[in-house]
């Protein structure tokens, strides 16, 4: 009998282009390889690294590049039943590279990419709703039909006592108008349990430069946790009982593509492993579970790449035992 994932991520699944020579801008690129990519699936890959049993829900392109990344993610022992092969339409394709100044030059390829396909009627509901937690990634929410699927999933699971974790992850170019990208990502802020963002998306979306501040303002509309990632120095919890700054990891990084995804899924990973919902979270689990995440972030920086980079829980344990 078939083990039933502990967290179910339901989203956009791509391949990432990356540059054959690094620190280069994409014009300057000589080659590419390609790679898996995409939040959803990047946090996916992350948690089964980390021991966490996870299946991936999503719509990809009936042609190579989408049978590529089903392939991708059944190596790396993710559940791939629920991924739908799209006839119509391809796989999105993103070129994405880190220039020597730090800068990100990336661009994407296809304007209706299947992952937009998906329709709440390609959802095994009861499937999901077996997980403890669903995470749902934000390129769902650029365009219907996958939109609207987005809301409705991250209402049923909420209404079934699921916690729903999501990462606005912005990329403003793939949106039609930056308020609407607000608009839509707040709408999905208000249905999760937990919240992930960094201080540039949490001021977009609060108006607020105080970490403190925002925090609150988005807890005020819906989640029990906001966490907002601080690069290299860490991240700032919140919830309505209390908040604290963790500590990140002084490394010498590589490439921080990915870091987000793979401090995600360090989250979502210690918290199913306390066995609590998001909000029963005691203050001390939190902080310890944001210590962890750090340092899956920071070991995904040390390698090129974003899922392939992301750490198994062996790499994260031998790193805390020496920090």
């Amino acid at each position: 009998m078939k083990s039933v994932p502990e967290v179910t991520c339901v989203g956009e699944v791509l391949v990432d282009f990356i540059p054959s020579k690094s620190g280069v801008t994409l014009n300057d690129a000589p080659a590419f390889h390609k790679a898996l990519g995409g939040e959803a699936a990047n946090v996916a890959v992350g948690l089964a690294k980390l021991g966490t049993r996870t299946g991936f829900v999503g719509s990809v392109g009936d042609e190579p590049f989408g049978r590529f990344l089903a392939s991708e993610l059944a190596k790396a022992k993710v559940d791939t039943t629920g991924i739908i092969f799209h006839k119509e339409c391809q796989t999105r394709l993103a070129f994405v590279s880190l220039t020597r100044s730090g800068d990100r030059d990336f661009t994407f390829w296809e304007s209706h990419p299947a992952g937009e396909q998906l329709h709440v009627s390609d959802l095994d509901l009861e499937a999901i709703l077996k997980s403890k937690i669903v995470n749902i990634g934000p390129l769902m929410l650029v365009r219907n039909p996958s939109r609207s699927t987005a809301i409705w999933l991250a209402q049923q699971a909420r209404r079934h006592g699921c916690d729903v974790a999501f990462d606005p992850n912005l990329r403003l170019s793939l949106w039609p108008l930056p308020i609407e990208a607000k608009r839509v990502s707040l709408r999905m802020i208000r249905l999760s349990t937990l919240v992930r963002l960094n201080a540039d998306e949490a001021r977009f979306f609060t108006g607020r430069r105080d970490l403190e501040k925002a925090a609150d303002d988005l807890l005020s509309i819906g989640p029990a946790v906001a966490i907002i990632t601080l690069g290299s120095k860490g991240c700032y919890f919140q919830t309505k009982r209390a908040s604290a700054f963790v500590r990140g990891f002084k490394i010498k990084a590589l490439d921080t593509t990915g870091c987000g995804d793979g401090f995600l899924a360090g989250i979502l990973h210690r918290i199913i492993k306390t066995n609590e919902s998001v909000r029963k979270l005691p203050t001390d689990a939190l902080a310890s579970i944001c210590r962890y995440a750090n340092a899956v972030g920071a070991l995904t920086a040390l390698r090129p790449g974003g899922a392939a980079a992301t750490p198994t829980y062996r790499e994260v344990d031998r790193f805390l035992s020496k920090a």
